[in-house]
């Protein structure tokens, strides 16, 4: 089988892994290194490469660099070669090849992920779970780009000079960006891209470099997938239940909501807060009604008609929710989520208690490696507005070159043609109006003590400057999305705090905070990394009568068991199947206790265990109290 082409695309950062050959060391002794570095200076000059950040461990070498053509990259590693191996070889008395096969590789979106592959490689170590002091980094640009010494083989990349505008500057702020730790989902990611020679960037700079290549530069899941048929219904269930725990010890009340609302004037004002399509579909009926859509609607009408409500209450709904397809308003389609809000807080604790129920329920759910959390601020209604009125005025004198969509966007929310990928607004957007310029010093002071209680807390986030309300928030707003390969970039929870909009409903001023968990991806994510969770035992025992006449006996002691073990699940088995076919049954459906029941009250059921495999017969008091043994162990 040939060997895949590996990709390039002209200036993006690329970095570069070589392993040891079979774990074998590539360094044992202090002029081991420099002679490697000597290596790589011999290469930059002779090949046109900047190097950005470079780790030399024992066994593995990362180089950040860029590379100003593919034959640089490929003449560059295999000069290092040349003149590393031999000496390494006759210093050692060993032969054959150093490198464990190719070099692995990937490429970087620089203004998503430049700074953290940066801090990835001059924080690394070969035991990637764990991180070496920093500054004890001999081997590493850590030291150049943070200011502590000046190696003149380093060459800053365009990101890290944006950090400000003198050395100093730049110093400063990469030490304060190096105080926050990489989660484990980015390392993840990390490694799955260079394992798979891939482009590290987000789902829609990536599908740009698609077309243009006509290929996948995605990483992708490995070997053929397993077959599993999953009971979609316990898989809902299940994590209904792991939710409403989690919101019960919160002290959160749970809420109802109709499937079909009312469309009156309180509808019409609760529909300002979502776009048309999240609005829900309306219904032709002998009086204005639609479908149940996005739930905080749904909960503000509530609210407005108790007000006992608006004062102090947490309330959270669960349900189907449905919404008008995109461009098609007489398709709709169904949703499932979990809303959260909470009334009459007006401070930032509720905003954080939220983002730690979040991330809480997501690491119940063994998923934090798989997700991220994006936060932001759009600070008050009147600051987002003149936010959105200066980017309006800065885009009058390009009307003329402006598609019909792009008007519209215009219109109603042009903070969206910030991030519309087009070469004419990629030009066009490089001096727009920036929404922290709009921001009040109250405004910026409260997400900066936001971000520190998030700190203390030990939560993982990424401020995201191009993360805009899709509904009307106000002030914080955050988003998970997952960093899966097989489901990158897709979103799990959204919310903020969207008091303007609920205190123009309800004709008073009211503080509110909420959010909603998208349960459609988020069990598809769990499907993808942690099935084993979903396949709980469905049934703890099984009762198989012996024989037709043996039916009504079984009966009576499922009976008796449900009453002695109301924890338990008890299956009475009335296919009228062969033992042997039951049997199999049971043990497909991963029961642990099956019993086979005999016709007559006297004889000796027959109990089988599977978790230890062991097959007792034994009468009723007996069965009874081994079951009751299982329940105490």
């Amino acid at each position: 089988m040939p060997r895949r082409e590996r990709l390039y695309f002209p200036g993006l950062p690329q970095l570069i892994k070589l392993n040891g050959h079979n774990h074998e060391k590539l360094f044992q002794e202090e002029n081991d290194y420099a002679r490697f570095l000597t290596c790589v200076d011999r290469s930059l000059e002779s090949y046109n490469c900047e190097l950005h950040a470079y780790s030399l461990q024992a066994d593995t070498v990362l180089l950040l660099l860029t590379p100003k053509s593919k034959e640089d990259l490929s003449r560059f590693i295999q000069h290092i070669g040349r003149q590393y191996v031999p000496y390494y070889n006759n210093k050692y008395q060993r032969t054959g090849a150093l490198w464990d096969r190719r070099y692995n590789s990937c490429l970087i979106e620089a203004n998503s992920y430049f700074l953290l592959v940066s801090q990835y490689v001059d924080t690394f170590t070969s035991d990637q779970s764990e991180y070496n002091d920093k500054h004890n980094l001999n081997y590493s640009s850590y030291g150049h780009n943070t200011g502590e010494c000046t190696i003149p083989r380093m060459t800053e990349h365009q990101c890290y000079l944006q950090l400000g505008k003198t050395p100093e500057e730049h110093w400063i702020h990469y030490q304060h960006f190096l105080y926050t730790t990489i989660s484990q989902s980015v390392i993840e990611r990390i490694q799955i891209c260079l394992n798979q020679n891939c482009v590290l960037g987000t789902n829609q700079y990536c599908q740009k470099l698609e077309f243009e290549v006509n290929r996948t530069v995605r990483p992708h899941q490995s070997g053929r997938p397993r077959k599993h048929y999953s009971n979609d219904v316990a898989d809902w269930i299940w994590l209904e239940n792991r939710a409403s725990k989690l919101l019960a010890r919160y002290c959160y009340q749970e809420i109802r909501f109709p499937v079909l609302e009312y469309w009156d004037d309180h509808m019409k004002n609760a529909a300002a807060f979502a776009d048309d399509n999240h609005n829900g579909p309306k219904l032709n009926c002998s009086h204005p009604a639609l479908l149940r859509g996005e739930g905080t609607m749904g909960c503000l009408r509530v609210i407005a008609q108790h007000q006992r409500l608006q004062s102090k209450s947490k309330l959270w709904y669960i349900g189907a929710m449905f919404r008008n397809v995109a461009g098609q308003k007489q398709d709709f389609e169904q949703y499932h989520q979990i809303g959260v809000e909470a009334f009459g807080y007006d401070n930032i604790d509720i905003e954080l208690e939220h983002i730690l129920m979040q991330y809480d329920f997501f690491s119940s759910l063994h998923l934090t490696p798989y997700i991220e959390l994006k936060i932001n601020t759009a600070g008050s209604e009147e600051e987002f507005s003149r936010f959105r009125q200066a980017l309006r005025e800065y885009y009058q004198p390009f009307l003329p070159f402006f598609e019909e969509l792009w008007l519209v966007k215009l219109k109603e929310k042009p903070e969206q043609l910030l991030s519309t990928p087009h070469k004419l607004l990629d030009i066009v957007n490089k001096k727009a109006p920036r929404l922290s310029e709009f921001l009040s010093e109250a405004s910026a002071a409260r997400f900066r003590q936001l971000l520190e209680s998030l700190n203390r807390l030990k939560i993982p986030y990424s401020v995201t400057p191009g993360l805009y309300p899709v509904n009307n928030y106000c002030h914080t707003l955050f988003e998970w999305r997952t960093t899966h390969p097989d489901s990158h970039d897709e979103l799990l929870c959204r919310g903020g705090r969207y008091d303007a909009s609920a205190s123009h409903l309800l004709d008073k001023q009211v503080a509110v905070s909420g959010f909603a968990f998208m349960l459609d991806p988020i069990i598809f994510l769990i499907r993808k990394c942690h099935k084993q969770l979903l396949r709980q035992n469905a049934t703890d025992v099984v009762l198989i009568p012996e024989n037709t006449r043996a039916a009504g006996h079984a009966l009576m002691v499922g009976r008796r068991l449900r009453i002695l073990f109301p924890h338990f699940t008890i299956k009475n088995d009335c296919s009228g199947m062969r033992i042997s076919t039951c049997r199999k049954n049971a043990e497909r459906n991963g029961s642990r206790f099956i019993i086979v029941v005999p016709s007559e009250d006297d004889k000796a059921l027959e109990l089988t265990d599977k978790d230890n495999g062991m097959i007792q017969f034994v009468n009723e008091n007996a069965m009874i109290g081994v079951l009751g043994h299982s329940v105490n162990c």
